[in-house]
């Protein structure tokens, strides 16, 4: 089985520097000096097929978007399955806002739409500093972690409740409709299944009124 670091050092000439940790979603980082070569992998390539670790000593050595293609493939295949719930401290989550209690509103939401199944957490993330409004993100979900994250920004009243239910419900899609991974390792999450199902809520056409009033008034909004 192919050893990276010494495959690295035979085709270089070059001393090389490799760090490998289980880290959360980086998989592969480069710095090539005249000198030496330093790298920091995630671990999951330390048991990869040999072509898979022939690509990363050819993108270390070259940068070739090929090769990148075969590892941002194999990472992403892998990051779709890793499981980092261990590592979630859920004393940390605050989900009760001064207007709307997330968890509330999430359990609800599992009940008539996914008949309780789902095994989510919640939190509200504080709002950044944004200038003018360029771009917010409404929520984001992390899959490894099976956590929702609601942007703070929407914890008042004249938020309407229908629509931080429907960012909820697009966040808790996520973990039901799986992104696709194309040949060249290219994530989409917003497939077909997901928008067909993100119609499905009840109020999907008043939140995305609600929405475009927002936009309308000069302000960009987002949501992962």
């Amino acid at each position: 089985m192919m050893n990276i670091k010494e495959a690295l050092e035979k085709k270089s000439n070059l001393a090389i520097s490799l760090k490998v940790k289980d880290y959360k979603s980086t998989f592969i980082s480069v710095l090539k000096t005249r000198s030496n070569i330093q790298i920091s992998l995630h671990k999951l390539f330390l048991d990869a097929p040999d072509n898979v670790k022939e690509a990363v000593v050819i993108y270390c050595l070259k940068r070739d978007k090929k090769a990148h293609s075969i590892i941002k493939k194999y990472a992403n295949i892998y990051f779709s399955y890793a499981d980092y719930t261990h590592r979630l401290n859920v004393k940390n989550l605050k989900f009760k806002g001064e207007f709307f209690d997330l968890k509330q509103i999430m359990e609800n939401l599992n009940l008539i739409y996914f008949k309780g199944a789902l095994n989510l957490n919640i939190t509200w993330f504080e709002k950044p500093k944004y200038r003018k409004f360029r771009h917010i993100t409404f929520g984001s979900f992390d899959k490894n972690s099976k956590l929702v994250r609601i942007n703070r920004m929407l914890d008042r009243a004249d938020i309407t409740f229908y629509f931080i239910n429907y960012i909820v419900y697009h966040e808790m899609l996520h973990y039901v409709c799986k992104e696709i991974i194309d040949e060249d390792g290219k994530r989409k999450i917003h497939t077909k299944e997901f928008k067909n199902k993100e119609k499905e809520f009840a109020y999907y056409k008043e939140a995305k009124e609600f929405e475009k009033k927002f936009l309308n008034k000069g302000k960009r909004y987002g949501r992962s």
